[in-house]
């Protein structure tokens, strides 16, 4: 994978993806900490910004958009895991 914040692109085994400037903040975050937990309130204040008032769960919703457009069947390296009752995490699997 391959993430171009400067141009807010996104490779897959080098195909381009369609993401939104929000999932695309969201996942330079997650994979530009690996294993680090980022609770709601992090990635609100991170990609939204502090004076976001909106709906919190707006995150789970970018989450799950993200993964959706995000996973391969056999790709196994990498995951966005969700840690319950804290947050989420970009997770590297070591082969």
């Amino acid at each position: 994978m391959e993430i171009n914040i400067a141009d807010y692109t996104v490779k897959l085994d080098g195909n381009l993806l369609n993401l939104t400037k929000k999932e695309i903040e969201i996942l330079w975050l997650l994979a530009g900490n690996p294993n680090r937990v980022f609770s709601r309130d992090n990635l609100l204040n991170s990609v939204w910004g502090y004076d976001y008032i909106g709906d919190p769960r707006t995150v789970d919703t970018h989450i799950k958009r993200l993964r959706a457009k995000l996973y391969l069947k056999d790709q196994t390296t990498w995951d966005i895991k969700t840690i319950w009752g804290v947050g989420y995490k970009f997770e590297v699997h070591y082969v």
